[in-house]
């Protein structure tokens, strides 16, 4: 594994040799993902590169807290459609995958072949549908793209404002369920570092307001939720509704409260033929190793999983028999 100075090196020599640098954070964008790749759009301005973030998302379907941040950046950063950068790409292009790694979670899946370069920075897994790039950092000990991206500033000899110390704040604040797991002595150290540049909890709490008609459809999800032995609690969305990947992750948090779940999983469709499942644990279920299972993946406390084509019954029966034989009681 190469170290963070060895990728620094690669990373500006792909900036200094590329025409147009775009960054892209995964699909169903969240405040880790706007946060890293705001991060990265400075570091790739220090060499006064153009450059873009490719933000697809229906304005309708974005998380509020990211369109928070997008609405105050969007005068000061080029935030473009995946349709622009069609009109826009030449030959020397460079790409920047930020908190993502899995080439299906990306809107530009279908033109990753036309960038010369790729780059990918990422705290999940790997796995068989990772972008091929041999420029990756990839720290899956690491809570969160944010964190990783406040140690990438500090080699690229920058300091981020007060906003940006917010926004990458939020993004280790979100990726650690507000600092409740995955949040180590480094991830606190950064955090101190964020808040000594201007980082106010306070105004960070602001991304995480919740809209009422969205914590509605959570608090409905987790009411359907079953419980088995009270080892693992599920809870499976209206098939005519439409769901937030936000909204689901928000469940399986949520469910993990109580004294005798060790895992949860909240599922349901987030497009019209994708069913979507996240999935969470205390520690002692690897809920990443559930999720490859089902063409997903991610950390042991933290999962998920995106099918395509897929009936939502069948789907919730498949997890069904991959997780009843492993954690259910009688096997304790």
């Amino acid at each position: 594994m190469k170290s963070i100075v060895e990728f620094r090196n690669e990373l500006e020599k792909k900036i200094k040799d590329s025409e147009q640098v775009f960054i892209v954070p995964h699909k169903g964008t969240d405040l880790d993902a706007i946060a890293s790749s705001i991060a990265m759009y400075y570091i790739v301005k220090k060499y006064g590169k153009e450059v873009h973030i490719i933000l697809d998302e229906d304005p309708l379907k974005i998380e509020p807290g990211v369109k928070m941040i997008v609405d105050e950046v969007k005068n000061n950063i080029s935030l473009i459609t995946l349709d622009k950068y069609k009109r826009m790409s030449g030959n020397n292009d460079l790409l920047i995958a930020c908190d993502v790694n899995k080439s299906y979670l990306v809107c530009c899946k279908n033109e990753l072949d036309n960038f010369k370069e790729k780059v990918v920075i990422d705290h999940h897994n790997e796995d068989a549908n990772t972008i091929e790039t041999d420029t990756k950092l990839i720290l899956p000990e690491k809570s969160s793209a944010s964190e990783i991206m406040c140690e990438l500033l500090k080699y690229f000899q920058l300091k981020p404002d007060s906003f940006l110390a917010n926004y990458l704040l939020a993004g280790i604040y979100l990726d650690t369920n507000k600092f409740t797991k995955n949040a180590g002595c480094n991830t606190m150290k950064i955090v101190a570092a964020l808040t000594s540049k201007g980082a106010d909890i306070g105004k960070v709490n602001r991304y995480f307001e919740e809209d009422f008609y969205s914590d509605r459809r959570v608090q409905d999800l987790i009411s359907k939720s079953e419980f088995y032995s009270y080892t693992v609690a599920l809870c499976v969305g209206d098939a005519k509704m439409r769901y937030l990947k936000e909204e689901l992750a928000k469940a399986a948090d949520y469910l993990l409260r109580y004294r005798n779940v060790d895992a949860s999983f909240a599922v349901g469709y987030t497009e019209d033929d994708v069913i979507s499942i996240s999935a969470r644990s205390k520690g002692d279920i690897n809920v990443g190793d559930i999720m490859k299972e089902l063409e997903g993946g991610g950390h042991s406390t933290s999962a998920a999983t995106r099918l395509e084509g897929r009936d939502l019954d069948e789907t919730v029966k498949t997890l069904k028999k991959v997780y009843k034989p492993k954690f259910s009681s009688e096997n304790k």
